[in-house]
């Protein structure tokens, strides 16, 4: 009952564009592992239909992923998203340090940094561009094989916890 009044009500919105203005959003998520790190991401923009534009920030201090006591990252990075009817856009911006021992035993000292890197989901599928540059070598994210664009979606995926 409450889904078909919602639907009814977005329909009625849809239908009547004056009727339905732009929502604005602000949201502030903290996280805290067991260790002390933080993860925060702030998001502040509009939603409305048929689209939306948003900014993050997303800030990692000390974070341990999985919990991880040898394992910490650091670093800032940046979304703007936008929907407009069927085309969404993310881009992405900032840098990220991973340093220490995987649970495998694995050194790590890795960074990455964004610089503009772009996903566009229309279509068929999701379609990348700007620069990433992982320790220091700069990579065409349009040529990205299928093993770089698993550890893009590894680090884009902490965005998921706003």
């Amino acid at each position: 009952m409450r889904i078909s009044l919602l639907a009814a009500a977005l329909a009625c919105a849809a239908l009547c564009t004056d009727a339905f203005a732009a929502i604005n959003l602000q949201r502030n998520t903290n996280l805290s592992d067991s260790l002390g790190g933080t993860l925060s991401v702030a998001t502040t923009g509009s939603i409305e239909l048929p689209g939306a534009d948003t900014s993050s920030t997303l800030t990692l201090t000390n974070f341990h992923p999985h919990d991880n006591a040898d394992l910490v990252a650091n670093g800032s990075l940046t979304r703007t998203h936008m929907r407009a009817n069927e085309t969404v856009t993310n881009t992405y911006n900032g840098s990220v340090s991973l340093v220490g021992t995987e649970k495998d035993g694995k050194a790590v000292n890795d960074t990455l940094a964004l610089d503009d890197v772009e996903v566009v989901r229309h279509g068929d599928g999701p379609a990348f561009s700007g620069s990433i540059v992982y320790n220091g070598k700069t990579v065409d994210a349009a040529h990205l094989d299928e093993q770089g664009k698993h550890a893009l979606r590894r680090v884009l995926r902490l965005f998921d916890f706003d």
